[in-house]
């Protein structure tokens, strides 16, 4: 009896303590998923967003004759004529009224802007909200959509000739809060604004590239002031361009700047591009080194990263068309063009020469852009062009330059290319205007009207994915700074970041757009802007992908 009772006992010692070890297991993986979701670290792949997709829509018939791209700027709808012929150019994607189709805004000089809807099936309108934003009496050039007030609506900066226009999206229509935010001391020569959050504080702020006062003042030993903003989260911003080696380096006579993460340190860097025709003092990299000094540390480093080139400076285009895992910077010239190609270790190394996007000296260059036209997961490349040096009313055929995949380019001309154009090119920005997963192109002319480029798809069947991310809580709402990375069945690895205002006064759609060739998506990384990060699988191709940021 008592050995009963003594088999018993242990038996319950043995009992309770299976259920003490298994509570403390349970609380100690408890334990690692609060740590994990207070202080995510780079390598978590716990989801942290809500992800919804859907198939792309069919391409809309045109026809293209066998051409890559289709001009269908007639059929679209786009016909009312630009009466500007100056140097000033401004085309901006962005869903106004939240319906899905990317609405197109272009800018007149000389005349009314135009804010056209996309009415869905490739045709487009006079938006009901377009006298909002019209602006016909302003000397308008830039333009670009951003979200600034994280309110779920895009709201539309404009750059001008003297003082801009900051539109704030209502839902109902444009309200101008120019005065309200703070941006109405900015009376330079605006070229191109750019959004990042370069605090990672949730708020966009922004950089305005001043270009001169030339020809209105003569020849001016240099440019107009650049300005940088903070966003105060309020509705307002703040002029801290002294945070800019106290500003003394922001007056290059500046075409356009980039917010970009050059060195993969996870904050946004700016790189400027400007034009020594006016002042020579070379392009600038603010590299972003954080808190710590008044307002905010930034080190101008372009010369020790070999960056600070010297030359007309109008465009610029940011991607790894390499795919290394490393942004790279292409810029136009009057002359020459220049690929810097990042090396990974805060340099860079110019291999426009080698790689064939040089372009020779016969060519005046103006608004670049990568996209991956044909889908095969390489970033190719378009370049806006005005002229030949030392010609006089030759129209010279912008250029198109495909990723031969192996670190060159070949240019495809017209008429295979179907980019003939009726005027001198300044502007180009890209987006898939028509949901089909196929890349298309708005460019702008200074001496003829806005003309809308269809692509074709008909070069291959290779796959697609598009991502849109969404954010919240301590992420901006469009997500710009965040990057995207995918890796594929045959082993690359493709990068792209989002980022609002580059090329040259233009706005190119905030939702990236990945050809994959004829490879799967193995994974989908995401790195939002606050350093949080997630991997997804189950990606399926020619599909768009949704990311909204849960944790808020």
């Amino acid at each position: 009896m008592r050995e009963t009772i003594l088999s018993s006992d242990k038996r319950f010692l043995a009992v309770m303590g299976v259920l003490i070890l298994a509570m403390l297991l349970v609380a100690i993986v408890a334990s690692q998923v609060s740590t994990a979701a207070s202080s995510p670290s780079p390598s978590s792949t716990t989801t942290l967003s809500t992800r919804t997709s859907q198939p792309f829509a069919p391409t809309t018939p045109y026809l293209s004759k066998g051409l890559l791209f289709d001009n269908v700027t007639i059929p679209a709808g786009l016909i009312y004529q630009r009466r500007g012929k100056e140097r000033l150019i401004g085309q901006a994607w962005g869903d106004v009224d939240g319906d899905g189709w990317l609405d197109l805004y272009t800018t007149d000089h000389a005349g009314a802007n135009r804010l056209y809807q996309n009415n869905g099936h490739g045709r487009f309108s006079l938006h009901p909200w377009a006298a909002d934003v019209s602006l016909p009496s302003a000397v308008s050039s830039g333009a670009v959509f951003a979200d600034y007030d994280n309110d779920g609506r895009p709201d539309l900066l404009v750059l001008n000739i003297g003082q801009n226009n900051l539109f704030r999206n209502t839902g109902e229509g444009f309200e101008d809060v120019t005065e309200t935010a703070g941006l109405a001391a900015d009376l330079g020569h605006g070229k191109t604004a750019s959004w990042g959050d370069y605090d990672n504080d949730g708020h966009l702020d922004l950089y305005i590239a001043n270009w001169s006062c030339s020809p209105d003042c003569g020849r001016p030993t240099e440019g107009d002031r650049d300005t940088l903003y903070h966003n105060n989260g309020d509705g307002t911003f703040s002029d801290v361009t002294v945070a800019l080696l106290g500003g003394r380096d922001v007056r290059g006579a500046g075409f356009v700047a980039a917010f970009v993460d050059y060195d993969n340190d996870g904050d946004l860097d700016i790189y400027l591009v400007n034009d020594e025709f006016i002042n020579p003092i070379g392009n600038m990299l603010w590299r972003n080194d954080g808190a710590g000094c008044e307002g905010w540390c930034f080190t101008e480093v372009g010369e020790e990263a070999g960056a600070n080139t010297r030359a007309m400076g109008m465009g610029l285009a940011t991607a790894d068309y390499d795919n290394d895992g490393h942004l790279d910077f292409y810029f136009s010239n009057a002359g020459p063009m220049f690929l810097l190609h990042n090396l990974g270790d805060g340099s860079f190394a110019d291999v426009a020469g080698e790689t064939g996007a040089q372009l020779g000296r016969d060519h005046i260059g103006w608004g670049a852009v990568f996209f991956d036209y044909d889908n095969d997961g390489w970033q190719d490349l378009y370049l806006a062009v005005s002229d030949y040096l030392g010609t006089d009313g030759q129209l010279p055929a912008d250029i198109l330059l495909q990723n031969d995949g192996e670190g060159g380019f070949q240019r495809i001309l017209p008429p295979v290319s179907g980019l003939d154009k009726s005027g001198r090119t300044l502007g180009v920005a890209y987006a898939d205007y028509d949901n089909d997963g196929w890349v298309d192109l708005a460019v702008g002319h200074f001496d003829g009207n806005y003309e809308l480029y269809h692509n074709a798809g008909q070069a291959n069947d290779n796959g697609r994915i598009a991502v849109q991310l969404i954010g919240g809580g301590s992420v901006n709402r469009d997500a710009i700074g965040a990057r995207v990375t995918l890796e594929l069945s045959d082993g690359r690895t493709l990068l792209q970041e989002v980022k609002a205002g580059s090329s040259l006064g233009a706005g190119d759609t905030l939702i990236l757009h990945f050809g994959l060739g004829d490879a799967a998506v193995r994974q989908l990384h995401i790195r939002w802007p606050n350093g949080v990060e997630e991997t997804h699988t189950n990606i399926t191709s020619n599909q768009r992908y949704t990311f909204s940021y849960a944790n808020n």
